[in-house]
């Protein structure tokens, strides 16, 4: 049973993914379409991952208390029918609406999983969670081989209406191939500790980097003179090979801890540093393995500052924060690329990893002065 959950669970964050994602390689059809610039077409990202940010601790705290599968079907179903309704989008700011409803929906679903699967795989929650979180490399990967074809030969707004297809199915499944409520806690607590403070801080930043990143990836590519079929390739590659990145952070999560956080930081500021000066192909294979990692990790992470009872609530609260710098980062990221162009525009990329390993620094520092002072 508990593979059958992971597995259902698993597959609509990957579909959650699909939906967000989808955009990122249409840009430059969009664009022509509806004569917007680089920071407009930053704002479809941010459109949606506004309400996907301030839903976030109440789909924790409303997870805990009414049923985490629950919330997790209407999660499924809503952001597949709300994404769908991109069909009859024809104007930019209709295009912006309906993504901020999809956001809305899709944001239902990440506190309730996550504290779920915690709860349900416990010591091995980081190797769990690290399967979970092949939702984002899967999604985003999947994303241009399903929308790129249907927008070449059909019309772009018609990938969408796959994808919704495919993700009702998913939520479908999860409603009647697992039955009742898998774990739900006794007593539920709506309180935030302190010490998530600065890495919540943290995980703004890294997500704004992320975000910003991945909207503009593809464009930075073509910018750099790679067709936009190869950049839509490298695109899915750094997807493809950010499986086996999410699968290994949450495997070195569980060997080494909040160590894995510097690793994975420092690694993703030299990385994503190398590509903005090279736009070398090659980057994308290591880059794929750290860039992914760092899902499981800080999810893992965030789980063990957090009791049975106020599980959910942290667990939206980090990912809330977190994805106020998502809906930041693309916005602010194009409005560099407007002014300066995208080589020193992207290198604000490798900076935020370095600002946000700072963070964790500074985190780890006042704990142990906290412990000491407790002995």
């Amino acid at each position: 049973m508990r593979r059958r959950l992971l597995l259902l669970i698993s597959l609509g964050w990957i579909f959650n993914y699909a939906h967000r994602m989808a955009i990122p390689p249409l840009i430059p059809m969009i664009k022509a379409e509806l004569g917007i610039n680089n920071a407009e077409a930053g704002l479809l990202m941010t459109s949606l991952l506004l309400p996907y940010a301030l839903i976030q601790v109440p789909a924790g705290y409303f997870g805990d208390r009414i049923g985490r599968k629950r919330l997790l079907v209407l999660s499924i179903i809503g952001y597949s029918l709300s994404s769908a309704l991109i069909i009859f989008a024809r104007e930019y700011w209709e295009l912006l609406a309906v993504r901020a409803l999809y956001g809305l929906f899709s944001g239902l679903y990440y506190a309730p999983a996550t504290a779920l699967i915690s709860e349900v795989y416990r010591e091995r929650k980081g190797s769990a969670l690290g399967v979970f979180m092949v939702g984002p490399p899967v999604g985003s990967g999947i994303a241009p081989l399903i929308v790129m074809p249907i927008a070449l030969n059909l019309e772009w707004r018609y990938a969408f209406l796959v994808l919704s297809v495919m993700s009702l199915l998913v939520g479908l499944a999860l409603a009647f191939a697992v039955r009742g409520e898998v774990s739900k806690p006794s007593r539920v607590s709506f309180s935030i500790p302190k010490n998530v403070f600065l890495l919540s801080a943290a995980n703004f930043i890294v997500l704004a980097a992320f975000f910003g990143l991945l909207t503009f990836l593809v464009s930075f590519l073509v910018n750099s003179g790679v067709s936009i079929e190869m950049a839509s390739l490298l695109f899915s590659l750094l997807s493809v090979i950010g499986i086996a990145g999410s699968l290994f952070g949450g495997g070195l999560y569980d060997r080494i801890g909040r160590r894995s956080i510097a690793v994975v930081f420092g690694l993703n500021a030299l990385l994503t540093f190398v590509l903005t000066v090279t736009a070398s192909p090659w980057v994308i294979i290591p880059l794929g393995l750290t860039f992914y990692s760092v899902g499981a990790i800080v999810t893992a992470y965030t789980s063990e500052k957090a009791s049975g009872e106020n599980l959910g609530s942290v667990m939206g609260f980090v990912n809330m924060v977190g994805f106020f710098g998502a809906t930041v980062g693309p916005y602010f990221l194009g409005l560099l690329i407007d002014g300066f162009g995208y080589k020193m525009a992207f290198f604000s990329i490798p900076m935020m990893y370095l600002l946000a390993w700072a963070i964790i620094k500074v985190e780890e520092k006042l704990e142990e002065k906290e412990s000491l002072s407790r002995t």
